[in-house]
């Protein structure tokens, strides 16, 4: 069983006066303790068969679309890749790759039959190779995992390339089951962010490598909502090549790209992802350079991480000749009867420059995710707003107009902005939502998720920015909610929030350098100040 959740407080309180108020303690300096794994919600039972109380190792069917990332970028040509696979104008498998994909995904090992009206939001209208209840741990190894968090919240800690491919082809309503991971339901946010840290079940760092907060990440799964990481995409393309994509380390893959973006004379900077010729050249110079490197060599200088580690193999292509392997495999054009997962990923690329806006389309054009700088960039990190700080060691953007680019007024659904709640965060609390940075005198609504309640609709002014008064709705559950700005029917900012039992002091959220602080934290850290020590200054909501 868990130590007692005072203890935990306590020990959460002593690394964040260590840290002098950092907003996120590094998952390389966190505590040493033993992880915990299941901690569910003091309402739980041993009969309760919710997803707020599923114990670890639980297959639990879940909604795509509701799942929260624990990343905030994906290499989108591994998305694109699969997507060539799954397009039936592409694709030249027998049985459609996202059926396999879908099987795999769920324990049930392959697809069996499919046909021409088989569909994801539909199980029923194809079978896998393995039925429901006949599951093995062969089968069950390859499921993608979530962690259960505070007020039940789903967090995927594997498969987030998977379930935003399902996403891209058939749409948030998409159900799989997951693997539960942990079930930290119990924990305050503050802690379970930090359980989440020790077990390394999240990746805290952007597309450049600068740190990030748990308020940075992206709220659901789909191309939209993560910056596009071509270091992590090749780095894909690379498996049993240059290394063994085991999971022995979470994240592997993030791992291996900083490595590479610390690596210019390889190339990553001037690669062609639409031209299979050079990207192909180009896993060879990686991987090549992988399996030279010594199994004490640092490959990841902040984690310490080694070659060893990350599971470098012996010999390129597993000491396989250059016409067996993955290598065979991955050389196969797409003239080929089978095709390799490059040969997917370009010819899947072409369709893109057909459709304007895509993520895939010229770079030059507004909103292009592979352009850190892009404003109206929907995967990019995002911009603190004027009341919050900035998080350390990054550089807060200049202002400018959100709703126009070089090419005349952009579309305000690609327009992401910056979302702030304070006031009575209780069942029936009045609360105040304000929106920065969003597209200029643009209607939205305001709502409260998962099970979407309308809060307001609002205008934006002339800057991007609204304010709206608004109630939490008496029926809303106590836990953690997300509030969500929709602009014809995309969200384009979100806000997470904690609302407390009836009867108590509702808070904000952890969101960024600032969070729930349990009382007994509140203490020791007025004790150090009167010490003379600098701490974080807490923010509390106001009472309305």
């Amino acid at each position: 069983m868990p130590a007692p959740r005072t203890m935990r407080i306590l020990a959460l309180t002593a690394a964040l006066a260590a840290s002098l108020g950092a907003a996120v303690i590094s998952p390389e300096t966190a505590s040493a303790a033993a992880p915990i794994t299941d901690d569910r919600d003091p309402s739980c039972t041993t009969a309760s068969t919710t997803a707020l109380c599923a114990a670890p190792d639980t297959l639990l069917d879940v909604r795509i679309g509701d799942v929260h990332p624990t990343q905030p970028s994906l290499g989108y040509d591994e998305v694109y890749y699969k997507l060539g696979r799954y397009s039936t104008a592409l694709s030249k498998d027998a049985v459609n790759k996202k059926f396999d994909d879908w099987c795999e995904a769920n324990g049930q090992e392959e697809a069996a039959t499919a046909t021409a009206a088989s569909t994801l939001t539909d199980p029923s209208s194809f079978t896998c190779a393995v039925p429901v209840g006949s599951e093995t741990p062969d089968t069950i190894a390859p499921m993608k995992t979530v962690v259960i968090g505070p007020g039940g919240t789903l967090y995927l800690t594997d498969g987030h390339h998977t379930l935003t491919s399902f996403d891209e082809d058939s749409g948030p309503d998409v159900h799989v089951r997951l693997r539960v991971l942990g079930n930290l339901s119990g924990l305050s946010t503050i802690a379970f962010w930090q359980t989440m840290q020790d077990n390394r079940w999240v990746w805290l760092r952007d597309t450049a490598g600068r740190s990030i907060t748990p308020a940075q990440l992206p709220q659901t799964v789909g191309l939209a909502e993560f910056q596009d990481d071509s270091a992590r995409s090749i780095m894909y393309f690379g498996r049993d090549i240059g290394y063994t994509a085991d999971g022995a380390v979470p994240f592997q893959e993030f791992y291996w790209g900083s490595w590479l973006r610390a690596h210019p004379e390889l190339g990553l900077a001037s690669w062609d992802q639409d031209d299979f010729a050079a990207s192909l050249s180009l896993v060879e110079r990686i991987t090549k350079a992988q399996v030279a490197l010594a199994p004490d060599d640092v490959v990841d200088a902040e984690s310490g991480y080694t070659a060893a580690d990350l599971s470098t193999l012996s010999a390129w292509n597993d000491g396989k000749a250059v016409t067996k392997g993955e290598w065979a495999k991955l050389s196969a054009p797409y003239s080929s009867d089978k095709p390799g997962k490059l040969a997917y990923m370009t010819e899947y690329r072409k369709t893109l420059a057909t459709e304007p806006g895509d993520p895939g389309t010229d770079p030059s054009e507004p909103g292009d995710p592979s352009d850190p700088a892009d404003p109206t960039d929907p995967g990019t990190t995002p911009t603190p707003s004027p009341t919050e700080p900035a998080e350390p060691g990054t550089t807060p953007s200049a202002p400018s107009d959100p709703s126009t680019g070089d090419d005349g007024p952009t579309d305000p659904t690609t327009v992401r902005g910056t979302v702030t709640v304070e006031g009575d965060l209780v069942a029936g609390g009045s609360v105040t939502v304000r929106g920065t940075g969003f597209a200029a005198d643009t209607a939205a609504r305001v709502e409260i998720h998962s099970d979407p309640v309308l809060l307001g609709t609002v205008r934006t002014d002339d800057t991007g920015a609204f304010t709206l008064a608004a109630t939490v709705p008496a029926s809303l559950p106590a836990g953690t909610h997300t509030v969500v700005v929709v602009v014809d029917g995309v969200s384009v900012g979100s806000t997470t929030v904690t609302v407390a039992a009836a009867g108590t002091d509702g808070e904000l959220a952890f969101t960024g350098a600032e969070g729930l602080v349990p009382a007994a934290v509140t203490a020791l850290l007025a004790m150090l100040v009167g010490a003379g020590m600098v701490v974080a200054r807490r923010r509390r909501a106001r009472r309305a």
